[in-house]
C-alpha cells in the first residue's frame, strides 16, 4: 500500500500564494474558493467581478475580455484572451502566427474546479507569471460555460463530491440540456457560441475540464484525448503516445499529482479499467473530427475540492507548456491532417467498439461515507490510501468498417434548420452545380432502429443499409457538401446515415421520422469520384 505524501499536496495548493510577488499580495484578487478555504465556488457574478480586478495588475494588460455569445437566459458568455503582446481581435490573433490553445470550464455546473483554475491561472497571467507561454502562444479562455446551471446553487446538487460545503450548479443547462451531449445536434445557444469561437479562432488544441464521480480510484485527476474513431490516426498517435505520456510524467514529477487515461472499473471480473464513449457528441471526441487535439480533464470528486482545484490548475498548465514546447510538431500534424482531409485521402468508419486490451498497473482506492444534515445522502471522502493492481484496460475504439468517403453529398430541399446546422459547424456548402459530375448513389434502408427511452429530447434513430447505383438526374434544388474540405469528416458524421452520430440519429434532417425498411432515403445522394 501506498501514502499520500501530504506535503506535496500542500505545497500544490500553496503554489500561487508562493510564487506572487509580495508586493503584489494586498491588490490581487481572490476566488470564492480562496475567500472561503474550499467551501464555496464563483458565482457568475463574482467570476465577473474578479476578472475586472485584473487590470490593475501590472500585466493586467496582456489579457482582453470579451462577450462571444448569450446563454438560454440571456446571461453573457466570456472569453479572455491572454497574449502577449495584447490582441484584440480574431483577425490579429490569426495574424499573430502564435500557438492557439482554448480551455473551457465549467460546461457541467456541478464540476467546478475548472472555473477556480482558470481565474487563478488568469491572475498568474496578470501577475507577469508564465511569460514563456505567452511567448509562443495566445491562450484563451471560457471561465464559465454552462453559465446558467452555475447560478443553480444547491447543496443538493453532487453531494456526494468532497465539497464544496455550500453547493454547486446543475450539470444542465436551462434548457435541461446536457451541453457535452449537444456538439453534434448544436439546439443549445451555449454550443452555437463555442462552435462560432472554434470556427472564428481555430484552435489548435482545445480542453473541457469536468470532474468524475465514477470508480474509487487512486489518481487525483484522470484525462483522455478524442476518442472518435474519425480523428486523424496521426494525431491520435502524437496524442497516445507522445503528448499525453509527457503531461502525465510531468505532472507527478513537477508537482506531485497521480493521473491517468480516464476509465472506470467494469463490474465482471477480472476487472478491467474501462474508457467511456467515442461517439463525437462529446466535446473533446468532436474536436478531433476537426482536425485538432484535444484533451478530456476529470478530477476526481472524492479527494477534496482545494486539492482538485490544484491538480486541475496543474494539469492545464502542463498541457498548456507540452503543447508550447511540442508546437512545431504540433503545427506540422495538423496542416497535415487538413490537407488529407481536402484531398480526400481518408477512411470514415463506423461500426465500432472497444479496442483490445491492454495490462497495466492501475491504482484503485476506496472511500469513506460521511452522513450530510438535511437529508443530503452521504459525501464520498477518498482514504489516503491506494493499491496499484495489473489489469486489463481498454483505451480506445476501434470501427470494424472503413470506407473512402465520397466526392461529396447532394441534400434535396434542405430545410433552413439543416443550413444551419452546416454553419454553425462550419461546414462549407453550395447551390448544387450541374458541373459537379460522378456516379450517384443512393441510401437503401435495410433496418431502422428507435431507442425507446427518450434522451435529450431525442428518441435517437439508428439506420441500417447500403448504399446503391441509381438512375437518377441530380436534383437543381439540391445543397452541395463536398467531402473534399478540411471539416470532410464533420461532414460526413452529420450526414452519412451509417454515422454512429449523425444528424439522422437526433431528427435533425427534415424528413428522417418517415424512413422505411426497404425504403431509400429521398433526400439524401451522394456522389463518387
Amino acid at each position: 500500500m501506498a501514502k499520500v505524501d501530504s506535503r506535496i499536496l500542500l505545497i500544490a495548493l500553496l503554489f500561487t500564494a508562493c510564487t506572487m510577488p509580495k508586493s503584489d499580495h494586498a491588490k490581487a484578487p481572490q476566488t470564492a474558493a480562496e475567500t472561503s478555504q474550499g467551501a464555496r465556488t464563483s458565482s457568475v457574478e463574482e467570476v465577473q467581478h474578479f476578472l475586472a480586478q485584473l487590470p490593475a495588475l501590472p500585466q493586467g494588460g496582456l489579457l482582453q475580455v470579451a462577450t462571444f455569445g448569450k446563454t438560454h437566459e440571456g446571461r453573457d458568455m466570456t472569453l479572455v484572451i491572454a497574449a502577449n503582446p495584447p490582441l484584440h481581435t480574431a483577425q490579429e490573433v490569426l495574424a499573430s502566427g502564435k500557438l492557439r490553445l482554448l480551455v473551457n470550464a465549467n460546461i457541467h455546473a456541478g464540476e467546478v474546479e475548472g472555473k477556480e483554475a482558470v481565474q487563478m491561472l488568469l491572475r498568474e497571467i496578470a501577475l507577469g507569471q508564465h511569460e514563456e507561454l505567452l511567448r509562443y502562444a495566445v491562450l484563451m479562455f471560457v471561465p464559465v460555460y454552462n453559465a446558467d446551471g452555475n447560478e443553480r446553487f444547491d447543496r443538493a446538487n453532487r453531494a456526494t463530491q468532497n465539497g464544496p460545503i455550500e453547493g454547486v450548479g446543475t450539470r444542465a443547462n436551462a434548457q435541461e440540456l446536457d451541453l457535452n451531449r449537444d456538439f453534434l445536434k448544436v439546439e443549445a445557444p451555449e454550443t452555437r457560441a463555442l462552435l462560432g469561437l472554434m470556427n472564428v479562432y481555430d484552435p489548435h488544441l482545445f480542453m473541457d475540464l469536468h470532474t468524475t464521480n465514477g470508480s474509487y480510484h487512486g489518481y487525483h485527476l484522470t484525462y483522455s484525448p478524442s476518442l472518435s474513431t474519425n480523428v486523424d490516426a496521426d494525431i491520435n498517435r502524437f496524442a497516445r503516445q507522445s503528448f499525453l505520456p509527457s503531461v502525465r510524467e510531468k505532472m507527478e514529477h513537477a508537482h506531485g499529482f497521480r493521473t491517468l487515461d480516464y476509465g472506470n472499473f467494469t463490474d465482471t471480473e477480472p476487472r478491467e479499467w474501462v474508457t467511456y464513449d467515442h461517439r463525437p457528441r462529446f466535446g473533446t471526441n468532436y474536436m478531433g473530427l476537426r482536425n485538432r487535439l484535444s484533451v478530456l480533464s476529470e478530477a476526481y470528486s472524492y479527494v477534496d475540492f482545494q486539492t482538485r482545484i490544484a491538480a486541475t490548475r496543474a494539469f492545464v498548465l502542463t498541457v498548456l507548456e507540452q503543447a508550447v514546447a511540442d508546437r512545431d510538431q504540433i503545427r506540422t500534424l495538423l496542416a497535415t491532417a487538413d490537407a488529407k482531409t481536402a484531398a480526400g485521402t481518408w477512411q470514415f468508419g463506423h461500426d465500432s467498439l472497444l479496442g483490445e486490451s491492454i495490462t497495466q498497473d492501475v491504482l484503485v482506492g476506496s472511500v469513506q461515507e460521511v452522513e450530510l444534515p438535511d437529508d443530503l445522502g452521504v459525501r464520498r471522502i477518498a482514504d489516503e490510501s491506494y493499491e496499484s493492481v495489473a489489469m486489463a484496460t481498454r483505451l480506445g475504439f476501434v470501427s470494424q468498417q472503413q470506407n473512402s468517403p465520397p466526392l461529396g453529398w447532394l441534400l434535396r430541399q434542405p430545410s433552413q434548420e439543416m443550413r444551419d446546422l452546416l454553419d454553425w459547424h462550419g461546414v462549407q456548402s453550395e447551390a448544387w452545380s450541374q458541373q459537379v459530375q460522378g456516379q450517384l448513389e443512393v441510401f437503401e434502408i435495410s433496418a431502422c432502429h428507435r431507442e425507446g427511452v427518450l434522451f435529450q429530447g431525442h428518441f435517437e434513430l439508428k439506420l441500417e443499409g447500403q448504399w446503391r447505383s441509381a438512375e437518377k438526374a441530380a436534383p437543381a434544388d439540391a445543397l452541395w457538401i463536398s467531402a473534399h474540405q478540411p471539416l470532410g469528416r464533420v461532414a460526413a458524421q452529420l450526414l452519412d446515415p451509417l454515422s454512429e452520430d449523425s444528424a439522422s440519429t437526433w431528427d435533425r434532417l427534415q424528413g428522417w421520422e418517415d424512413v422505411q425498411t426497404g425504403k431509400t432515403v429521398p433526400f439524401l445522394w451522394r456522389i463518387l469520384e
